[in-house]
């Protein structure tokens, strides 16, 4: 069972689901199954940006045919929340929550946090409706005082790039990309006015990162979150 599982499965006699949530760069196929890293990260307690969008993916697993609802519920209400249905190829269409359907589906959803809103806990909370009962995924998003500057979008170069992955080139996945990207100038943004040695520094250099891991990445992440 993929580690996130333990806040999502239920068991039904004639079938089972799941609801997990993985970060924005882990690569997941089709059939919802994650293809990198081996260990995903937990998203239990993520970082929330202000000022910018910080993005999820959510994998809804079910039986073919089975019906369900998909829903994202928070607590207080205190960001603004799009989600998309994936293609096999990345392509991404938006949705109206609640959104029906009765296949495996990977959504890619994106958190907008403003930039005044207070540093706090939030909850949010993927869930589905299978025949009356409900899988739930809480997560208790953290709110950062990190903040995207306003109007500010610095040249992308972020230390440590990892080398260019083909299967997210696809013209299909041409819209999965650019959020990507996005999400990356937002980074760059937010590490304006240090240097490159600083950052890289900071993460502990790049000679010990491995880039076969997609979410390697998270560590520049992290960092730039915590930041004051």
């Amino acid at each position: 069972m993929r580690a996130a599982g333990v806040f999502a499965i239920l068991a039904l006699p004639a079938l089972a689901q799941s609801l997990s949530v993985y970060s924005e760069f882990a690569w997941i196929d089709k059939d919802g199954a994650v293809r990198a890293p081996e260990h995903p990260r937990e998203i239990l307690s993520p970082a929330i940006v202000r000022g910018g969008f910080t993005s999820f993916q959510i994998v809804v697993e079910v039986k073919s045919g089975t019906s369900y609802w998909l829903h994202v519920g928070q607590n207080p209400d205190a960001f603004r929340i799009a989600v998309y249905t994936v293609s096999a190829r990345g392509a991404l269409s938006p949705v109206d929550l609640p959104f029906h359907s009765d296949q495996t589906q990977v959504f890619w959803m994106d958190v907008w946090c403003d930039r005044d809103a207070p540093v706090r806990r939030v909850k949010i909370e993927p869930e589905i409706a299978v025949d009356g009962d409900w899988v739930r995924y809480p997560m208790e998003a953290r709110v950062m005082e990190a903040t995207i500057p306003a109007g500010v979008y610095a040249p992308l170069d972020i230390p440590c790039p990892a080398p260019t992955v083909d299967f997210l080139m696809l013209p299909d996945a041409v819209v999965v990309w650019q959020l990507r990207i996005r999400n990356k100038r937002q980074d760059a943004a937010l590490a304006s006015h240090l240097s490159k040695k600083d950052l890289v520094n900071a993460i502990g250099g790049c000679e010990s990162t491995d880039w076969s891991n997609p979410e390697s990445y998270l560590k520049i992440r992290d960092y730039l979150f915590r930041m004051r």
